[in-house]
């Protein structure tokens, strides 16, 4: 049987426990409105919420990568089932050409990202 003191777990499943030394540490934590700083003593918690977190909230932007993994495993479905269905597709000549343009979609498409938000964004400034 352990002797350890226990300790409540964090309200966000996704955040680490403070250590026991029982120093103040500094954590931050994702709000709906953005990052807020929270100082822990011994296990208390006060979150504050920055002012430019509170006035810019920032929306989760889907990654590029995402997309085109996606698409590459919907593609991959779709050679089974017309490979089902009775056709013949030449495999190696199929994942070359797959992979070159998922090559492809994984460089270019985080350019496009990157210039679609310059001019969204006139200032520049990247939350």
């Amino acid at each position: 049987m352990s002797t350890d003191e226990t300790r409540p777990l964090p309200v966000d499943a996704t955040q680490p426990l403070p250590p026991d030394d029982g120093t103040e540490h500094r954590t931050e934590h994702r709000t709906e409105q953005g990052t807020a700083d929270a100082t822990t003593d011994a296990g208390a918690a006060d979150a504050t919420t920055d002012d430019a977190d509170a006035a810019a909230p920032t929306r989760d932007r889907v990654r590029v990568g995402t997309i085109v993994w996606g698409l590459v495993i919907a593609l991959l479905g779709a050679g089974v089932l017309v490979i089902a269905a009775g056709y013949t597709i030449d495999l190696e000549l199929a994942a070359i050409g797959l992979l070159v343009l998922a090559g492809l979609a994984l460089i270019v498409g985080p350019l496009v990202a990157n210039a679609r938000r310059r001019t969204d964004d006139p200032a520049g400034s990247r939350g």
